[in-house]
């Protein structure tokens, strides 16, 4: 069923993990829950329990409570329960108060029970070690080998009894499936060809929402979150083409903290088809230090959206968000202040016009990351010798001939001098930088990439003029004089 409706502009995905134990009682619960929606330009709420899809934060006779395996269920959830005040029942009325939709946000197949989370553990997990991918298998990263396997009917039929009770008992707006936490779904060779698997198992949700929205007497949309191109879909057993030409959801979102997402495939893919795309506005773990949660991340931000605007999404969806931690607990959350103000601008091109944007190439943080077909158009780090070179893209798609002009723009490069005295240089679509100069430079996060000692990380950059800049992907080219370096990050600065 294809929604006849317009397109939501801002969803703000929630992980409402870290409200629930930190409350003491149910209208500071929901102050933490639905209390920033008031000041900002959010249309729709993805909310998802905090738990992962395989225990519940909410009275369910499918799951059991987090932590009950082992018997640390959170006080304040069982407090919420006994008094009458089930979380989706509370969170959706509230919301519904603040004319914002309600999604149910449901992690198929969260990993975090595979690397601690003990809680998470759901118990038919440890009782049935044959329904998960595997610890040891060669082909799947450690931290994902409690995912459920969906060649195993048992699992397919598990998880459509949560969603079935969901929309029992809830009285949601709507449905996202999040694929993306987490792949793998099957053995990943095998996945591309247990693809009609998952389309197998959306079908019955498709049927499911259409049936219970019938009775209700409106549509249930139904969200999917996929990987950002068409290609990583396919392998990760995705077959996005199918599910838009039998109508399966009523819009796609894309991507998992990657920068570059194909937003114009996807687009082309769902013409006339009345599906939404909206790209996904997150920062983990895109290796850039100044993207999520730190301060200064503002501007890495607000170009993410801009650039999406600019290549035609339907809206702009934010994941894992804390804007809702701020303003439950300011003082103990001060490095998500500014995204209370981006969830008042990140709506319109417009709202954003004469205001700071990072934009910067897509780079892969670690040898082998988690979501690792999420990561195809990624280009950084690249290592490269004396005498090779590399053309690095990097989209900018604002328009410098619009008023306000910025004050200032830099393009900068941070690469790691493998052999301490290397020498580069550095060309923007084909002009030659003559005028670089060194510059503070910052490492990921965590140094995984193998690549670099700290003392030998480097960055260089330049003031460049607007005109040297396309609107569109841009092209950075590095070149090797002397020595091995290995590009870290490709950054273009705009200042107004």
């Amino acid at each position: 069923m294809i929604q006849d409706m317009n397109p939501y502009l801002l969803i703000y995905q929630m992980d409402s993990s870290g409200v629930l134990p930190a409350s003491t009682d149910v209208n500071d619960y929901l102050k933490g829950i639905v209390g920033f929606l008031e000041d900002s330009h959010i249309d729709c709420l993805f909310w998802h329990d905090g738990a992962g899809g395989n225990t519940a934060n909410y009275d369910s006779d499918v799951l059991e409570l987090t932590g009950e395996r082992i018997g640390e269920v959170c006080p304040s959830l069982l407090r919420l329960i006994e008094e009458g005040n089930d979380p989706p029942k509370i969170v959706v009325r509230e919301a519904k108060k603040r004319d914002v939709d309600i999604f149910y946000s449901f992690r198929l197949n969260d990993c975090h029970d595979s690397f601690g989370h003990g809680q998470l553990l759901a118990t038919f997990k440890v009782e049935h070690p044959e329904w998960t991918i595997g610890k040891g298998h060669p082909e799947v990263h450690s931290s994902v080998h409690r995912n459920l396997n969906f060649a195993v009917p048992e699992v397919c039929d598990l998880k459509f009894a949560v969603i079935e009770e969901i929309f029992r008992k809830y009285d949601f707006d709507g449905l996202e499936i999040d694929f993306l936490r987490s792949p793998p779904y099957f053995i990943p060779s095998e996945a591309p060809g247990n693809a009609h698997l998952l389309t197998q198992f959306l079908r019955r949700v498709r049927e499911h929402l259409n049936q219970r929205g019938k009775a209700r007497g409106r549509q249930l949309p139904l969200a999917v979150r996929v990987n950002p191109t068409l290609e990583a879909c396919r392998l990760d057993g995705f077959d996005i083409p199918t599910w838009v030409e039998e109508g399966l959801m009523d819009s796609l979102i894309l991507g998992s903290g990657n920068i570059d997402c194909d937003v114009e495939a996807f687009k082309n893919l769902t013409d006339g088809t009345g599906i939404f795309v909206y790209p996904c506005v997150y920062g983990w773990p895109s290796g850039y230090n100044i993207i999520f949660g730190f301060e200064g991340s503002e501007p890495m931000l607000r170009a993410l959206a801009s650039n999406y605007w600019h290549q035609g999404a339907d809206g702009i969806y934010t994941f894992n968000w804390n804007a809702h931690s701020y303003v439950h607990r300011p003082n103990a959350h001060p490095q998500f202040a500014p995204q209370t103000q981006l969830l008042r601008e990140m709506d319109a091109l417009q709202a954003m016009r004469g205001k700071d944007k990072l934009y910067a190439a897509d780079r892969l943080l670690g040898p082998k990351p988690m979501l690792p077909h999420n990561w195809l158009q990624a280009t950084l780090p690249q290592t490269l010798e004396r005498g090779e070179q590399v053309a690095v893209p990097v989209l900018v798609e604002e328009d410098f001939t619009a008023s306000p002009p910025p004050q200032t723009i830099w393009l900068s490069v941070t690469y790691s001098d493998l052999a301490e005295t290397s020498q580069i240089d550095i060309t923007l679509n084909g002009h030659p930088l003559a005028e670089l100069e060194p510059t503070g430079a910052w490492l990921p996060p965590d140094n995984t990439d193998g690549t670099s000692q700290p003392d030998r990380v480097r960055a260089l950059r330049q003031e460049i003029r607007p005109d040297l800049l396309i609107q569109g992907r841009n092209q950075v080219g590095v070149l090797v004089v002397a020595g091995e370096i290995t590009i870290k990050a490709v950054e273009i600065h705009v200042l107004y």
